[in-house]
Protein backbone atom coordinates (compact mmCIF):
# COMPACT_ATOMS: atom_id res chain seq x y z
CA UNK A 1 0.00 0.00 0.00
CA UNK A 2 0.66 3.84 -0.10
CA UNK A 3 2.32 5.59 2.05
CA UNK A 4 -0.98 6.78 4.01
CA UNK A 5 -3.09 4.05 5.52
CA UNK A 6 -6.63 4.34 6.48
CA UNK A 7 -7.21 4.52 10.36
CA UNK A 8 -10.11 5.45 12.84
CA UNK A 9 -11.11 9.15 13.30
CA UNK A 10 -9.34 10.57 16.32
CA UNK A 11 -9.68 13.82 17.72
CA UNK A 12 -7.30 16.54 15.98
CA UNK A 13 -5.17 19.27 17.91
CA UNK A 14 -2.92 20.94 15.60
CA UNK A 15 -4.10 24.60 14.99
CA UNK A 16 -3.50 23.82 11.58
CA UNK A 17 -5.35 20.70 10.83
CA UNK A 18 -8.59 20.50 8.94
CA UNK A 19 -11.94 19.34 10.39
CA UNK A 20 -15.59 18.92 9.23
CA UNK A 21 -17.61 21.63 10.43
CA UNK A 22 -19.01 21.62 14.32
CA UNK A 23 -22.24 21.80 13.03
CA UNK A 24 -21.58 18.23 11.57
CA UNK A 25 -21.81 19.40 7.79
CA UNK A 26 -19.23 18.06 5.77
CA UNK A 27 -16.64 19.79 3.63
CA UNK A 28 -18.44 21.12 0.31
CA UNK A 29 -17.36 18.43 -2.38
CA UNK A 30 -18.85 17.22 -5.68
CA UNK A 31 -17.63 13.94 -4.74
CA UNK A 32 -16.68 11.24 -1.99
CA UNK A 33 -12.84 11.54 -1.98
CA UNK A 34 -11.09 8.39 -1.05
CA UNK A 35 -9.56 7.31 2.79
CA UNK A 36 -6.57 5.10 0.88
CA UNK A 37 -3.97 6.48 -0.67
CA UNK A 38 -2.79 3.69 -3.18
CA UNK A 39 0.55 3.01 -4.80
CA UNK A 40 0.77 4.83 -7.85
CA UNK A 41 3.61 5.27 -11.02
CA UNK A 42 5.86 8.03 -9.87
CA UNK A 43 4.79 11.61 -10.41
CA UNK A 44 7.64 12.00 -13.44
CA UNK A 45 5.56 9.46 -14.95
CA UNK A 46 3.14 11.94 -15.81
CA UNK A 47 4.38 15.31 -14.98
CA UNK A 48 7.79 17.44 -16.04
CA UNK A 49 8.63 18.58 -12.84
CA UNK A 50 10.36 22.51 -12.69
CA UNK A 51 12.19 24.08 -9.83
CA UNK A 52 10.19 27.21 -8.77
CA UNK A 53 11.79 30.71 -9.09
CA UNK A 54 13.17 31.33 -5.33
CA UNK A 55 11.35 34.53 -5.33
CA UNK A 56 8.18 32.59 -5.39
CA UNK A 57 9.26 29.91 -2.90
CA UNK A 58 12.34 28.81 -1.45
CA UNK A 59 10.79 25.56 -0.25
CA UNK A 60 12.32 22.75 -2.27
CA UNK A 61 9.55 20.53 -2.07
CA UNK A 62 7.08 22.38 -4.16
CA UNK A 63 7.70 22.56 -8.11
CA UNK A 64 5.58 23.14 -11.16
CA UNK A 65 4.55 20.46 -12.67
CA UNK A 66 3.65 20.51 -16.54
CA UNK A 67 1.73 17.89 -17.74
CA UNK A 68 2.86 15.52 -20.28
CA UNK A 69 -0.50 14.59 -21.70
CA UNK A 70 -2.15 18.15 -22.07
CA UNK A 71 0.29 20.85 -21.03
CA UNK A 72 -1.45 22.37 -18.18
CA UNK A 73 0.49 23.91 -15.06
CA UNK A 74 -0.07 22.39 -11.80
CA UNK A 75 1.42 23.02 -9.03
CA UNK A 76 3.55 19.59 -6.76
CA UNK A 77 3.58 19.30 -3.18
CA UNK A 78 5.71 16.32 -2.25
CA UNK A 79 6.09 15.05 1.50
CA UNK A 80 8.07 12.14 2.56
CA UNK A 81 5.83 9.40 4.56
CA UNK A 82 8.77 7.19 6.10
CA UNK A 83 9.65 9.08 8.85
CA UNK A 84 5.95 9.47 10.75
CA UNK A 85 4.33 7.27 13.05
CA UNK A 86 1.47 6.09 12.92
CA UNK A 87 -0.61 8.45 15.16
CA UNK A 88 0.99 11.18 12.71
CA UNK A 89 0.25 8.89 9.40
CA UNK A 90 -3.25 9.03 10.47
CA UNK A 91 -3.81 12.80 11.04
CA UNK A 92 -1.18 13.51 7.75
CA UNK A 93 -4.22 11.37 5.97
CA UNK A 94 -7.10 13.17 7.68
CA UNK A 95 -5.32 16.15 6.50
CA UNK A 96 -4.48 15.42 2.80
CA UNK A 97 -8.51 13.82 2.41
CA UNK A 98 -9.86 16.96 3.40
CA UNK A 99 -7.61 19.19 1.66
CA UNK A 100 -8.84 17.12 -1.52
CA UNK A 101 -12.30 18.14 -0.48
CA UNK A 102 -12.05 22.03 -0.30
CA UNK A 103 -13.93 24.14 -2.76
CA UNK A 104 -13.47 28.19 -3.00
CA UNK A 105 -12.87 30.78 -5.04
CA UNK A 106 -10.19 32.53 -2.77
CA UNK A 107 -8.60 29.14 -1.55
CA UNK A 108 -6.04 27.07 -3.76
CA UNK A 109 -7.30 23.74 -4.41
CA UNK A 110 -6.04 20.36 -4.62
CA UNK A 111 -7.04 18.16 -6.99
CA UNK A 112 -5.56 14.97 -6.77
CA UNK A 113 -2.51 13.18 -6.01
CA UNK A 114 0.45 10.32 -6.52
CA UNK A 115 1.87 8.14 -4.12
CA UNK A 116 4.80 6.15 -4.88
CA UNK A 117 8.17 4.56 -2.44
CA UNK A 118 6.35 6.20 0.66
CA UNK A 119 6.16 9.75 -1.11
CA UNK A 120 2.92 12.00 -1.56
CA UNK A 121 3.00 14.58 -4.25
CA UNK A 122 -0.22 16.83 -4.15
CA UNK A 123 -1.62 18.19 -7.02
CA UNK A 124 -3.28 21.74 -6.69
CA UNK A 125 -4.09 24.72 -8.75
CA UNK A 126 -1.53 26.70 -10.14
CA UNK A 127 -1.44 30.26 -9.73
CA UNK A 128 0.12 32.35 -12.73
CA UNK A 129 -0.02 35.41 -11.06
CA UNK A 130 2.71 35.35 -8.60
CA UNK A 131 2.35 36.14 -4.75
CA UNK A 132 1.50 39.46 -2.95
CA UNK A 133 5.20 39.80 -1.76
CA UNK A 134 6.51 39.73 -5.31
CA UNK A 135 4.21 41.75 -6.89
CA UNK A 136 3.84 44.51 -4.26
CA UNK A 137 5.83 47.08 -6.13
CA UNK A 138 3.05 46.96 -8.49
CA UNK A 139 -0.01 46.13 -5.91
CA UNK A 140 1.32 49.58 -3.86
CA UNK A 141 0.20 51.57 -6.94
CA UNK A 142 -3.29 50.18 -6.45
CA UNK A 143 -6.50 52.64 -5.91
CA UNK A 144 -7.67 52.00 -2.13
CA UNK A 145 -10.70 50.49 -3.40
CA UNK A 146 -9.18 47.84 -5.30
CA UNK A 147 -6.69 47.30 -2.54
CA UNK A 148 -9.98 46.28 -0.06
CA UNK A 149 -11.31 44.67 -2.88
CA UNK A 150 -8.51 42.07 -2.70
CA UNK A 151 -8.53 42.16 1.20
CA UNK A 152 -12.30 41.05 1.22
CA UNK A 153 -11.24 38.53 -0.97
CA UNK A 154 -8.76 37.38 1.85
CA UNK A 155 -11.58 37.81 4.19
CA UNK A 156 -14.08 35.57 2.04
CA UNK A 157 -11.05 32.63 1.64
CA UNK A 158 -10.54 32.36 5.31
CA UNK A 159 -14.18 33.02 6.52
CA UNK A 160 -14.55 29.14 4.40
CA UNK A 161 -11.92 27.77 6.37
CA UNK A 162 -12.92 28.69 9.41
CA UNK A 163 -16.52 27.65 8.85
CA UNK A 164 -14.49 24.08 8.42
CA UNK A 165 -13.05 24.83 11.23
CA UNK A 166 -9.65 25.12 9.75
CA UNK A 167 -7.05 27.59 10.65
CA UNK A 168 -4.67 28.86 8.88
CA UNK A 169 -2.16 29.91 10.75
CA UNK A 170 0.38 31.72 8.73
CA UNK A 171 -1.48 34.33 7.25
CA UNK A 172 1.35 36.68 5.19
CA UNK A 173 2.36 38.33 2.34
CA UNK A 174 3.90 35.17 0.56
CA UNK A 175 0.80 32.91 1.21
CA UNK A 176 -1.78 35.09 -0.95
CA UNK A 177 -1.58 34.20 -4.21
CA UNK A 178 -2.97 36.22 -7.25
CA UNK A 179 -4.58 33.86 -9.98
CA UNK A 180 -3.18 35.73 -12.95
CA UNK A 181 -1.22 38.79 -14.12
CA UNK A 182 -4.19 41.34 -13.78
CA UNK A 183 -3.91 40.72 -9.80
CA UNK A 184 -7.47 41.16 -9.44
CA UNK A 185 -8.36 37.49 -7.76
CA UNK A 186 -6.06 36.45 -5.29
CA UNK A 187 -6.33 32.77 -3.46
CA UNK A 188 -5.21 31.69 -0.03
CA UNK A 189 -2.42 29.21 0.19
CA UNK A 190 -0.27 26.92 2.98
CA UNK A 191 -2.94 25.83 4.31
CA UNK A 192 -3.89 22.08 6.15
CA UNK A 193 -0.53 20.93 6.67
CA UNK A 194 1.16 21.99 9.76
CA UNK A 195 4.48 23.12 10.39
CA UNK A 196 5.63 19.89 12.59
CA UNK A 197 4.27 17.56 9.70
CA UNK A 198 5.98 19.66 6.71
CA UNK A 199 9.14 19.37 9.09
CA UNK A 200 9.16 15.88 9.58
CA UNK A 201 8.66 15.24 5.29
CA UNK A 202 10.86 17.85 3.85
CA UNK A 203 14.05 19.39 3.97
CA UNK A 204 12.16 22.57 4.88
CA UNK A 205 12.18 24.28 8.28
CA UNK A 206 10.42 26.78 9.76
CA UNK A 207 12.27 30.48 10.21
CA UNK A 208 11.40 33.24 12.27
CA UNK A 209 12.12 36.75 10.33
CA UNK A 210 11.42 39.50 10.88
CA UNK A 211 8.32 39.68 8.12
CA UNK A 212 7.18 36.18 9.44
CA UNK A 213 6.74 37.51 13.17
CA UNK A 214 5.29 40.99 11.56
CA UNK A 215 2.29 39.22 11.19
CA UNK A 216 1.73 36.62 14.59
CA UNK A 217 -0.54 37.89 16.87
CA UNK A 218 0.46 37.70 20.83
CA UNK A 219 -0.93 34.25 21.73
CA UNK A 220 0.87 32.75 18.40
CA UNK A 221 4.23 34.50 19.80
CA UNK A 222 3.04 32.29 23.17
CA UNK A 223 2.53 29.20 20.77
CA UNK A 224 -1.16 29.30 20.80
CA UNK A 225 -2.44 29.36 17.41
CA UNK A 226 -6.16 30.17 16.93
CA UNK A 227 -8.49 31.19 14.41
CA UNK A 228 -8.17 34.61 15.81
CA UNK A 229 -4.92 34.78 15.60
CA UNK A 230 -5.76 34.49 11.94
CA UNK A 231 -7.80 37.78 12.53
CA UNK A 232 -4.83 39.73 14.12
CA UNK A 233 -3.33 38.71 10.88
CA UNK A 234 -5.41 39.84 8.68
CA UNK A 235 -5.49 43.15 10.80
CA UNK A 236 -1.83 43.61 10.05
CA UNK A 237 -2.67 43.02 6.34
CA UNK A 238 -5.67 45.61 5.88
CA UNK A 239 -3.04 47.90 8.11
CA UNK A 240 -0.26 47.62 5.70
CA UNK A 241 -2.61 47.58 2.81
CA UNK A 242 -3.67 51.14 4.06
CA UNK A 243 -0.49 52.83 5.12
CA UNK A 244 2.18 50.46 3.49
CA UNK A 245 3.60 49.79 6.51
CA UNK A 246 2.62 47.30 9.84
CA UNK A 247 1.54 48.28 12.65
CA UNK A 248 4.13 47.08 14.90
CA UNK A 249 7.73 47.81 13.57
CA UNK A 250 11.31 47.27 15.82
CA UNK A 251 14.77 47.04 15.13
CA UNK A 252 15.69 43.56 15.58
CA UNK A 253 13.55 40.33 16.43
CA UNK A 254 13.47 40.76 20.08
CA UNK A 255 12.03 44.25 20.46
CA UNK A 256 8.83 43.11 17.21
CA UNK A 257 8.60 40.72 19.70
CA UNK A 258 7.80 42.70 22.91
CA UNK A 259 6.08 45.41 20.85
CA UNK A 260 3.81 42.72 19.23
CA UNK A 261 3.41 41.18 23.45
CA UNK A 262 2.51 44.99 24.25
CA UNK A 263 -0.16 44.67 21.58
CA UNK A 264 -0.95 48.60 21.09
CA UNK A 265 -0.89 49.40 17.22
CA UNK A 266 0.24 53.25 15.98
CA UNK A 267 -2.62 55.18 14.67
CA UNK A 268 -0.90 58.18 14.97
CA UNK A 269 0.51 58.86 11.52
CA UNK A 270 -0.54 61.56 9.09
CA UNK A 271 -2.16 58.82 6.91
CA UNK A 272 -4.93 58.15 8.91
CA UNK A 273 -6.12 61.75 8.46
CA UNK A 274 -7.22 60.64 5.01
CA UNK A 275 -8.97 57.25 5.84
CA UNK A 276 -12.46 56.13 6.64
CA UNK A 277 -12.46 56.03 10.79
CA UNK A 278 -14.74 52.81 10.38
CA UNK A 279 -11.73 51.11 8.79
CA UNK A 280 -9.64 52.38 11.66
CA UNK A 281 -11.82 51.15 14.08
CA UNK A 282 -11.99 47.77 12.27
CA UNK A 283 -8.36 47.23 12.49
CA UNK A 284 -8.27 48.18 16.18
CA UNK A 285 -10.95 45.09 16.66
CA UNK A 286 -8.98 43.09 14.62
CA UNK A 287 -5.84 44.03 16.92
CA UNK A 288 -7.25 43.54 19.94
CA UNK A 289 -4.54 41.88 22.86
CA UNK A 290 -7.61 39.85 23.45
CA UNK A 291 -8.11 36.99 21.05
CA UNK A 292 -12.06 36.68 22.28
CA UNK A 293 -12.75 40.31 21.49
CA UNK A 294 -11.50 40.22 18.08
CA UNK A 295 -14.72 39.97 15.14
CA UNK A 296 -15.04 36.60 13.62
CA UNK A 297 -14.10 36.47 9.72
CA UNK A 298 -17.49 36.57 9.09
CA UNK A 299 -18.39 39.91 10.73
CA UNK A 300 -15.02 41.73 9.38
CA UNK A 301 -16.59 40.98 5.51
CA UNK A 302 -20.02 41.71 6.90
CA UNK A 303 -18.84 45.05 8.43
CA UNK A 304 -20.42 48.49 7.31
CA UNK A 305 -17.86 49.57 6.14
CA UNK A 306 -17.94 47.14 3.42
CA UNK A 307 -21.35 47.19 1.99
CA UNK A 308 -20.54 49.25 -0.24
CA UNK A 309 -18.65 46.65 -2.65
CA UNK A 310 -21.99 44.42 -2.22
CA UNK A 311 -22.83 43.72 -6.39
CA UNK A 312 -25.33 45.79 -7.91
CA UNK A 313 -28.31 42.85 -9.10
CA UNK A 314 -27.91 42.26 -12.57
CA UNK A 315 -30.23 39.55 -14.84
CA UNK A 316 -28.54 36.29 -15.37
CA UNK A 317 -27.75 34.64 -18.37
CA UNK A 318 -30.65 32.90 -19.70
CA UNK A 319 -29.06 30.03 -21.10
CA UNK A 320 -27.18 29.28 -17.41
CA UNK A 321 -30.39 29.83 -16.02
CA UNK A 322 -31.92 26.85 -18.08
CA UNK A 323 -28.91 24.76 -17.52
CA UNK A 324 -29.24 24.85 -13.73
CA UNK A 325 -32.98 24.33 -13.71
CA UNK A 326 -32.47 21.34 -15.77
CA UNK A 327 -29.44 20.22 -14.58
CA UNK A 328 -29.70 16.46 -13.55
CA UNK A 329 -26.84 14.12 -12.30
CA UNK A 330 -27.46 10.21 -13.34
CA UNK A 331 -24.03 9.40 -11.76
CA UNK A 332 -21.15 10.07 -9.52
CA UNK A 333 -18.99 9.01 -12.34
CA UNK A 334 -21.02 11.90 -14.64
CA UNK A 335 -20.29 14.34 -11.94
CA UNK A 336 -16.60 13.82 -11.72
CA UNK A 337 -16.12 13.80 -15.43
CA UNK A 338 -18.07 17.18 -15.75
CA UNK A 339 -15.60 18.51 -12.74
CA UNK A 340 -12.06 16.36 -15.09
CA UNK A 341 -13.04 18.07 -18.06
CA UNK A 342 -14.41 21.25 -16.10
CA UNK A 343 -10.33 21.89 -15.08
CA UNK A 344 -8.86 20.23 -18.20
CA UNK A 345 -10.99 21.12 -20.96
CA UNK A 346 -13.03 24.45 -20.67
CA UNK A 347 -11.86 27.12 -22.73
CA UNK A 348 -10.04 30.24 -21.26
CA UNK A 349 -13.36 32.38 -22.30
CA UNK A 350 -15.89 29.84 -21.45
CA UNK A 351 -14.35 29.74 -17.82
CA UNK A 352 -14.23 33.61 -17.57
CA UNK A 353 -18.34 33.75 -18.73
CA UNK A 354 -18.84 31.15 -15.74
CA UNK A 355 -16.82 33.08 -13.35
CA UNK A 356 -18.71 36.53 -14.33
CA UNK A 357 -22.16 35.05 -14.15
CA UNK A 358 -21.25 33.65 -10.74
CA UNK A 359 -20.24 36.77 -9.78
CA UNK A 360 -23.55 37.95 -10.68
CA UNK A 361 -25.01 36.16 -8.23
CA UNK A 362 -22.64 35.57 -5.18
CA UNK A 363 -24.23 39.01 -4.00
CA UNK A 364 -22.40 39.62 -0.76
CA UNK A 365 -18.57 38.30 -2.68
CA UNK A 366 -18.05 35.51 -0.33
CA UNK A 367 -17.42 32.97 -2.68
CA UNK A 368 -20.36 31.15 -2.17
CA UNK A 369 -24.15 30.86 -3.13
CA UNK A 370 -26.81 31.16 -0.96
CA UNK A 371 -30.52 30.99 -1.20
CA UNK A 372 -31.02 34.14 -0.52
CA UNK A 373 -28.69 35.30 -3.14
CA UNK A 374 -30.51 33.70 -5.75
CA UNK A 375 -33.79 34.45 -4.78
CA UNK A 376 -32.34 37.91 -4.98
CA UNK A 377 -31.31 37.66 -8.33
CA UNK A 378 -34.28 35.29 -9.89
CA UNK A 379 -36.78 37.98 -8.80
CA UNK A 380 -35.72 40.20 -10.95
CA UNK A 381 -37.38 38.20 -13.95
CA UNK A 382 -39.87 35.39 -12.16
CA UNK A 383 -43.08 35.70 -9.86
CA UNK A 384 -42.07 35.68 -6.48
CA UNK A 385 -43.36 32.02 -5.37
CA UNK A 386 -42.07 30.97 -9.05
CA UNK A 387 -38.89 32.22 -8.43
CA UNK A 388 -38.69 30.49 -4.64
CA UNK A 389 -39.67 27.24 -6.21
CA UNK A 390 -36.86 27.76 -8.70
CA UNK A 391 -34.62 28.20 -6.39
CA UNK A 392 -35.62 25.45 -4.03
CA UNK A 393 -35.44 23.06 -7.16
CA UNK A 394 -31.77 24.15 -7.85
CA UNK A 395 -30.53 23.76 -4.08
CA UNK A 396 -32.22 20.44 -3.89
CA UNK A 397 -30.09 19.31 -7.14
CA UNK A 398 -27.17 21.12 -7.07
CA UNK A 399 -26.12 21.05 -3.19
CA UNK A 400 -25.86 17.86 -2.69
CA UNK A 401 -24.25 17.64 1.13
CA UNK A 402 -27.07 20.11 2.33
CA UNK A 403 -24.47 22.69 3.17
CA UNK A 404 -26.58 25.38 2.66
CA UNK A 405 -24.23 27.25 -0.14
CA UNK A 406 -23.71 26.66 -3.78
CA UNK A 407 -20.02 26.50 -4.45
CA UNK A 408 -18.06 27.80 -7.42
CA UNK A 409 -17.36 23.90 -8.64
CA UNK A 410 -21.31 23.06 -7.88
CA UNK A 411 -22.14 26.36 -9.89
CA UNK A 412 -19.85 25.20 -12.81
CA UNK A 413 -20.62 21.51 -12.77
CA UNK A 414 -24.19 23.18 -13.38
CA UNK A 415 -24.00 25.48 -15.58
CA UNK A 416 -21.23 23.76 -17.79
CA UNK A 417 -22.89 23.51 -21.67
CA UNK A 418 -22.70 19.75 -21.79
CA UNK A 419 -23.46 19.51 -25.11
CA UNK A 420 -20.66 21.56 -25.93
CA UNK A 421 -18.01 19.60 -23.82
CA UNK A 422 -19.68 16.54 -22.92
CA UNK A 423 -19.84 14.77 -26.29
CA UNK A 424 -17.77 12.16 -28.46
CA UNK A 425 -15.11 14.37 -29.93
CA UNK A 426 -14.36 15.64 -25.98
CA UNK A 427 -14.47 11.92 -24.60
CA UNK A 428 -12.00 11.32 -27.40
CA UNK A 429 -9.82 13.92 -26.11
CA UNK A 430 -9.29 12.72 -22.80
CA UNK A 431 -9.10 9.27 -24.01
CA UNK A 432 -6.08 10.09 -25.86
CA UNK A 433 -4.88 11.95 -22.79
CA UNK A 434 -4.96 9.19 -20.80
CA UNK A 435 -3.46 6.83 -22.93
CA UNK A 436 0.13 7.35 -22.18
CA UNK A 437 1.58 4.68 -23.82
CA UNK A 438 -0.77 5.72 -27.14
CA UNK A 439 -1.79 1.84 -27.53
CA UNK A 440 -5.46 2.44 -28.30
CA UNK A 441 -6.18 1.13 -24.78
CA UNK A 442 -6.37 1.74 -21.43
CA UNK A 443 -4.81 -0.70 -19.44
CA UNK A 444 -5.19 -0.66 -15.37
CA UNK A 445 -3.03 2.00 -14.22
CA UNK A 446 -3.97 4.34 -16.90
CA UNK A 447 -7.56 4.11 -15.72
CA UNK A 448 -6.48 3.64 -12.49
CA UNK A 449 -4.86 7.58 -13.25
CA UNK A 450 -7.96 8.81 -14.33
CA UNK A 451 -10.46 7.32 -11.34
CA UNK A 452 -7.96 9.12 -9.06
CA UNK A 453 -7.98 12.47 -10.75
CA UNK A 454 -11.73 12.30 -11.07
CA UNK A 455 -11.12 11.78 -6.74
CA UNK A 456 -13.76 8.37 -7.53
CA UNK A 457 -13.36 5.96 -4.59
CA UNK A 458 -11.39 3.54 -4.68
CA UNK A 459 -13.81 0.71 -3.97
CA UNK A 460 -15.30 1.76 -6.94
CA UNK A 461 -12.55 0.67 -8.80
CA UNK A 462 -13.46 -2.84 -9.74
CA UNK A 463 -17.26 -2.19 -10.35
CA UNK A 464 -16.32 1.11 -12.89
CA UNK A 465 -13.90 -1.44 -14.42
CA UNK A 466 -16.64 -3.79 -15.52
CA UNK A 467 -18.72 -1.40 -16.38
CA UNK A 468 -15.99 -0.19 -18.86
CA UNK A 469 -14.62 -3.32 -19.63
CA UNK A 470 -17.80 -4.44 -21.70
CA UNK A 471 -16.30 -7.26 -23.20
CA UNK A 472 -13.87 -8.59 -20.51
CA UNK A 473 -10.82 -8.59 -21.90
CA UNK A 474 -9.19 -6.57 -19.63
CA UNK A 475 -8.94 -3.56 -21.31
CA UNK A 476 -10.54 -0.72 -21.92
CA UNK A 477 -10.58 0.56 -25.82
CA UNK A 478 -11.78 4.16 -27.22
CA UNK A 479 -15.13 2.70 -28.72
CA UNK A 480 -16.04 1.25 -24.81
CA UNK A 481 -15.11 4.36 -23.05
CA UNK A 482 -16.93 7.09 -25.30
CA UNK A 483 -19.74 4.55 -25.59
CA UNK A 484 -19.97 4.14 -21.13
CA UNK A 485 -19.40 8.26 -20.86
CA UNK A 486 -22.50 8.76 -23.59
CA UNK A 487 -24.42 6.70 -21.17
CA UNK A 488 -23.99 7.96 -17.94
Amino acid sequence: MGCVVPKAQKKQTDSKTPKTSSAGQPISQAVNVSSVFEDTQNIETDYILHKLDPLITQRSYIMKGVSKSNTISRVVRTYNCENMRSELLQEFEENVNTLLQLKHLNIQGTMSYYCNKKRLSLIGEYLEGGNLLLRLDVFSQMQQFAMIEIFCQIMAGLQYLHENQITHGDIRLEHIMFTNKSLDKIKLVDFGISNSMKSLSTNWRAISTMHELSFRSPEALKGQVTMKSDIWSCGCLLYFFLTSHMPFQANNIQSLRNSILRGVPNFEGSEWNNIDPSLKQLISKMLHPNPSQRPSARQVLNHNVFVGRARILQNPNKTLQRHMRDFKISSQLQTAMLIYIADNLMSDEDKKKLMDEFMKFDLNNDGQLSKEELLSVYSRTLPHDRALKEVNNIFKKIDANGSGKIDYQEFVIATIDQKKYFNKEKLMMIFQQIDSDHSGQLNKEELKKLLRDMSIPIKKYEQLSRQLDSNGDGQINQEEFIGMMLQI
